[in-house]
């Protein structure tokens, strides 16, 4: 991977899975969602997405379609971030078509999360589900860790909104100890994850 998509990357990911534990919250009472991340600088996140439309575009006038949904997979990912989830959709389900020819690759897999968590805040739940799941099922297929501790942490959110507090334990407790054996700064947010979900369980009626 060249340089300048190296960083791009790198830039990118920061913003679409919540990279930064302090911007994950609890939720307040009446929230339907589960420490929904938000974005520091939403101006800053709108030239993140202009930065990789540009690139997406470089990536297929040069034939490249597999990094061209790849970088489709953040943009999506980062709309959903910056509150633009039918935006997010829309793009997504058309990455995903094009990227179910080429198999069970990691991008399929970052496309179907990412189209997975906005549909969790379309409230399309039951198309959500099994997107989340289908994504876990190539990340493990693929020895693909990063792809499968996000998928856990974010399925983890699902569930709790869902209520199905022994599947988020199960999913936040995995994705602990994925980012923990490679020293992934983020498990202090799903650390938080299992504390608030604890507080749930005690708390709830």
């Amino acid at each position: 991977m060249k340089a300048r998509n190296f960083f791009l990357f790198i830039a990118v990911m920061m913003f679409v899975i919540g990279c930064a534990p302090k911007s994950e919250t609890a939720g307040t009472p009446g929230d339907p969602y589960f420490r929904r991340f938000t974005p520091a600088d939403f101006k800053a996140l709108d030239r993140e997405i202009d930065q990789a439309r540009a690139e997406m575009a470089a990536a297929r006038y040069r034939g490249d379609r597999l990094e061209a949904i790849r970088i489709a997979a953040d943009i999506g990912g980062m709309l959903t971030s910056a509150r633009r989830e039918s935006e997010a959709r829309t793009i997504l389900a058309a990455a995903l078509d094009e990227a179910r020819p080429y198999g069970r690759t990691a991008a399929l897999g970052w496309v179907l999360l990412n189209l997975a968590t906005a549909n969790q805040y379309l409230d399309r739940r039951s198309e959500a589900g099994p997107q989340f799941e289908e994504a876990l099922a190539i990340a493990r297929d693929l020895d693909a860790l990063e792809l499968e501790h996000y998928t856990l942490h974010h399925w983890g959110r699902f569930r709790v909104e869902s209520k199905d507090y022994a599947g988020a334990r199960e999913c936040f407790t995995r994705a602990l100890a994925l980012r923990v054996q490679l020293n992934e700064p983020r498990q202090q947010s799903t650390r938080e994850a299992l504390e608030d979900l604890a507080s749930l369980e005690r708390n709830r009626p």
